[in-house]
């Protein structure tokens, strides 16, 4: 793996909103490392990060999450890379908060941006992680929902799970996507009363 994606919405108006749970990974993983390069480009915002003896590129888009491919199909090109050399970090209603998924590859499952990704990369064939932003309780509609911040007591398992998603991409760029599938796969534990 040589870059990760991580999709979100441009404005400070959906930077604590559950879409951007793919761009609270990247801040996460750019707060542990050190910026070797950083490039503009018409879609993308590109960042060359040093973590201890791996380095990544970190890709933001500079569309919003529905035209997420445009940035992520530019970035390959600038940077030489096949879909498979990306990891796509993204919000997943349809897992519950604090739950992490990892994949080598497959559909969209409804999420807009994915689908942009797809049909932009031309393929299916890219690992992602999936961040569970579901709340026990969701019963608003799905487009007013993603775009809603995460409420209060819901902050702390949120950090939780995106620590957890930096160790996983830590541990697929050490170890592999199999190895931290096998580690990271499994639902968090519910907190005991």
């Amino acid at each position: 793996m040589q870059a990760l994606a991580g999709l979100g919405n441009p404005g400070a108006q959906y930077a604590a909103t559950r879409h951007n749970a793919g761009w609270m990974l990247l801040d996460a993983l750019a707060g542990r490392g050190r910026i070797l390069d950083q490039r503009e480009k018409e879609n993308v915002h590109l960042a060359r990060l040093q973590l201890g003896p791996d380095s990544i590129w970190l890709l933001r888009s500079k569309t919003y999450m529905n035209d997420s491919g445009q940035a992520v199909a530019q970035a390959c090109q600038t940077l030489q890379l096949q879909p498979a050399d990306v990891l796509v970090a993204y919000d997943d209603i349809d897992l519950p908060l604090g739950q992490i998924r990892i994949r080598r590859d497959g559909g969209a499952g409804g999420h807009r941006g994915m689908e942009s990704l797809i049909q932009h990369l031309g393929t299916q064939k890219f690992p992602r992680v999936r961040l569970g932003v579901r709340d026990k309780g969701r019963g608003r509609d799905t487009a007013d929902y993603v775009l809603s911040d995460f409420e209060t007591d819901e902050v702390p398992m949120l950090e939780e799970m995106i620590d957890r998603g930096v160790a996983a991409v830590r541990m697929i760029m050490r170890r592999g996507l199999g190895t931290a599938m096998n580690s990271y796969n499994q639902k968090p534990k519910e907190p005991t009363e």
